[in-house]
């Protein structure tokens, strides 16, 4: 199979009925087998160069299953429903939502090249969104608040944190192979954390609490509501 569709509507995830308990850092959730066509489909890209991958699943979180994100970080108006809860995190690493800007990019990959290295893709960082039309590499640091989009229907992002980049950004999707780079040039002037290894690129974001069921869709316009102080990890974190 060159493709495999999965329908993730929650009425249809809660439907499958193989479920597991999934660990995403400190959290245990519940997760549900979303099938043997989306598991073969993953395991003919996985397994076909490694075949140690034997047993290899795809999974969806059910709806029935909390992950919010860390209250150290939330805006009060990300907060959802009556009881002002936090939002929920699902499997992704800490937020729901990566966003990163192309003059950030731009600048890093101008830094590699001075060193006569080659340029790296906006697919390394795996952000949900991204940007262009920015003249500061990195303003996003400062970004608290953003409209994407016009009028009733626009959606608002807090910009909540900056995102500490691990060795995973370091592979090349592609080929599998692994090097130094962006981490090592990052260091260099990205190093923002508690810690020398922590370093940065693009800022976890979460819905207002009103940005719920909209869309956004490829040249929405970005408008920068609020800015405020750069937010770094309060603790050392030194990803993997």
């Amino acid at each position: 199979n060159d493709h495999a569709y999965i329908d993730t509507h929650p009425n249809t995830i809660k439907k499958y009925p193989v479920r597991y308990s999934a660990g995403v850092w400190s959290d245990v959730v519940e997760v549900a087998d979303v099938g043997d066509d989306a598991a073969e489909y993953v395991a003919s890209i996985v397994c076909k160069d490694d075949p140690s991958f034997k047993d290899v699943r795809v999974v969806s979180i059910l709806e029935s299953s909390m992950r919010k994100v860390s209250d150290k970080y939330c805006p009060d108006a990300a907060r959802v429903g009556f009881f002002s809860d936090l939002p929920q995190g699902g499997l992704t690493d800490g937020f729901p939502i990566l966003v990163a800007t192309e003059a950030s990019l731009e600048l890093l990959n101008q830094k590699l090249k001075e060193k006569g290295k080659d340029s790296i893709p906006m697919s390394r960082f795996r952000p949900n969104i991204v940007i262009g039309g920015s003249n500061k590499a990195f303003d996003e640091d400062k970004w608290k608040a953003i409209k994407i989009g016009r009028g009733k229907d626009a959606v608002i992002l807090h910009l909540v944190k900056g995102c500490p980049r691990c060795k995973q950004s370091c592979t090349d999707q592609l080929t599998g192979e692994r090097g130094e780079e962006p981490v090592a040039t990052l260091s260099e002037f990205r190093a923002l954390g508690r810690s020398e290894e922590d370093v940065y690129f693009a800022q976890n974001a979460v819905l207002n609490g009103d940005s719920y069921n909209k869309g956004i869709q490829v040249g929405d316009p970005v408008t920068i509501l609020t800015r405020g102080e750069a937010v770094w990890d309060m603790e050392d974190v030194q990803a993997e």
